[in-house]
């Protein structure tokens, strides 16, 4: 971050997210000084969840098959597949029996801005 004296500002401490998350943007972007400063009881929570395929990684990647649409003339594309597999995904974590997950600590993270407008 840069301020207006020209000065940069290098944001190190992270208080959201698992160690392993971090470990390769620690390497890559922060010369390894980017620090985890996150609860282990939060980044920890759902390492037991039994959708994950690692379980000492909480991270889980979907490659999906679908074609992106837009509705009318919006500028905003939107993949209804992919948006359909968010929802199941949410959906599992809060009804997961060994993840205590409400809806409200779910967060969607979309190129789509269409994808995280709620259903009409």
């Amino acid at each position: 971050v840069s301020d207006v004296s020209g000065q940069v500002t290098k944001l190190v401490k992270n208080y959201r997210s698992h160690a392993a998350l971090l470990a390769l943007p620690s390497r890559l972007f922060y010369h390894r000084e980017l620090e985890v400063c996150a609860d282990p009881k939060v980044t920890n929570s759902l390492l037991g969840w039994e959708k994950l395929p690692k379980k000492s990684f909480p991270l889980l990647f979907h490659g999906m098959r679908g074609s992106e649409a837009r509705e009318g003339r919006s500028p905003s594309w939107f993949n209804p597949a992919e948006a359909v597999q968010v929802m199941r995904y949410c959906c599992l974590l809060a009804r997961s029996a060994s993840s205590q997950v409400s809806a409200s600590d779910i967060g969607v993270i979309t190129p789509y801005r269409k994808q995280v407008c709620p259903a009409p």
